[in-house]
C-alpha cells in the first residue's frame, strides 16, 4: 500500500512550514487549504476585537516568578512590556506561531528577548539528530543566521499532531474562511444597499415600443440629468410614455446575507470566548459571574503555551496570574474573600481576610491587627 509520508519521514532533514497549515492529496489532486489571510483579518472589525481583546488581557497578566522577572517584564528596549507580549499573543492568534530570540549575555545567561516576524523564520528539524533549527532571514546586513531550538521561544497556540504540521501551531483563522467570506459580502450587500437607497437602480419602460440603441441612451441621459447634480433628491417627472421602477433585492438574499450575528458567533466560537463579547448581547441566562468565568478559561488558552515554553526554555517554572488581567478592580477577589471569611462557618478570620487582600494590593497600606491573647476568633457559643 501507498505511504504518501514515506518520503516525508525518511528524509534526514525537512523544512517545516511556519504557517500550521500545508496543501494536501487527495486522489491525486493537490488540494489547499482555505485560509485567511493574516493581515487581511484585521481589516475585519469582529476578528480585530477578539484579538485585540485576548491580546491585551494577556500582555496585562503579571510573570509569577522570581528569576528572570525583569527580562519578562521588561523584554525589549524597544516596546513597552504590555505591547511585546500583546504582540506575541496576536501573532499567535494571527498565525498560530510566534517566535522570540533569547538574548544571552557573556556568561550565557537570559538577558533580554526579540520579537521576530513570523515570515523570517524557517524550521529545520534533523531526524537523525532530533534536533530543531530556525533559520532567520533578517533582510539587512546581519543576512541569515541559524539558531539550536533553545535559544528561540516558540509559542504555538494549537498544535494538531498531523504529519508535516506537527511541530507547528495552527490559527483559529483557519477554520474561519467560509465565515469570513459571508460576512464580507453582507458588508458589501450593506454598503450597495446604502449607495441604492440614495441613487437607486432603476428601470424605465417605454411600452410598445422597440428601441434603438441610440435612443436607449438618449432616454437613459434624460433621466440622470433629471435626477443629479442640483437635481438630486427632486420629484421624478415622466410621460405617459414610460414606465419607472426600481429595482428590488431579492429580500431572502438580503436576510441571509445580513445575518452578521451568525459570523460573530463562529467567530467568537473559533476563538473560543463568549460570543456576547462580539455583538455585546449576554445569554439572558448568563449572570455576569458565569460570562466571566467562561472567559477566564477561554483566556488559559492563550497564556499555557506562555508560561509552557517559557518554562521549558528558561528551566524554571513560569505562572502568568490571569486575576491581573480579569480583575483589575479586585472586586471578584474582594467578593470571594468576603464569602469565605462571613457565614455560620467562615473559612478565614478577619485578620487571615485583611492580610490577603493586603498582599493583592487591595489595601496596602492597611495595618492588620495581630490576634489579642486569649481571642481566637471562634464564634462559636457553648
Amino acid at each position: 500500500m501507498l505511504n504518501p509520508f514515506k518520503n516525508f519521514m525518511s528524509k534526514q532533514t525537512q523544512t517545516i512550514s511556519t504557517t500550521g497549515y500545508s496543501p494536501f492529496m487527495l486522489n491525486g489532486t493537490l488540494l489547499s487549504t482555505n485560509t485567511v489571510d493574516a493581515d487581511g483579518a484585521l481589516q475585519n472589525s469582529d476578528i480585530y476585537a477578539v484579538i485585540n481583546r485576548i491580546a491585551g488581557d494577556v500582555a496585562s497578566c503579571e510573570f509569577k516568578t522570581d528569576q528572570y522577572s525583569n527580562m519578562l517584564n521588561q523584554p525589549s528596549t524597544l516596546l513597552s512590556a504590555y505591547n511585546f507580549w500583546q504582540a506575541v499573543s496576536a501573532q499567535m492568534m494571527l498565525t498560530g506561531n510566534a517566535f522570540v530570540l533569547i538574548q544571552r549575555n557573556g556568561n550565557g545567561s537570559p538577558a533580554g528577548l526579540t520579537l521576530i516576524p513570523f515570515y523570517q523564520v524557517s524550521i529545520t528539524l534533523d531526524n537523525q539528530q532530533n534536533v530543531l533549527y530556525y533559520t532567520v532571514n533578517y533582510g539587512d546586513d546581519r543576512g541569515q543566521v541559524t539558531y539550536l531550538a533553545a535559544d528561540i521561544l516558540h509559542f504555538r497556540l494549537f498544535v494538531s499532531g498531523q504529519v508535516a504540521t506537527e511541530l507547528v501551531g495552527s490559527s483559529p483563522l483557519n477554520s474561519l474562511a467560509k465565515e469570513i467570506n459571508i460576512q464580507n459580502y453582507s458588508n458589501q450587500l450593506s454598503l450597495s444597499s446604502l449607495k441604492n437607497a440614495i441613487a437607486p437602480s432603476y428601470t424605465i419602460t417605454v411600452p410598445a415600443a422597440k428601441l434603438e440603441p441610440e435612443a436607449k441612451e438618449n432616454i437613459r441621459k434624460s433621466f440622470e440629468n433629471q435626477n443629479s447634480g442640483s437635481n438630486a433628491g427632486r420629484p421624478i417627472v415622466l410621460d405617459q410614455s414610460a414606465q419607472l421602477d426600481s429595482l428590488q433585492i431579492n429580500p431572502d438574499i438580503a436576510k441571509l446575507l445580513n445575518n452578521a450575528t451568525f459570523s460573530q458567533t463562529q467567530i467568537a466560537k473559533a476563538f473560543c470566548v463568549p460570543d456576547s463579547y462580539l455583538n455585546g448581547q449576554g445569554d439572558e441566562q448568563s449572570s455576569i459571574e458565569m460570562i466571566r468565568s467562561l472567559y477566564q478559561n477561554s483566556l488559559s488558552l492563550y497564556i499555557r503555551p506562555i508560561e509552557s515554553e517559557l518554562s521549558l526554555k528558561l528551566g524554571i517554572d513560569i505562572k502568568m496570574d490571569i486575576n491581573s488581567a480579569i480583575d483589575v478592580d479586585h472586586q471578584q477577589l474582594i467578593s470571594n474573600i468576603t464569602k469565605l471569611s462571613t457565614g455560620q462557618s467562615p473559612a478565614l478570620t478577619p485578620q487571615q481576610a485583611q492580610t490577603i487582600l493586603k498582599q493583592a494590593g487591595v489595601f496596602p497600606d492597611l495595618k492588620v491587627s495581630a490576634v489579642e491573647g486569649g481571642d481566637d476568633n471562634d464564634n462559636s457559643t457553648n
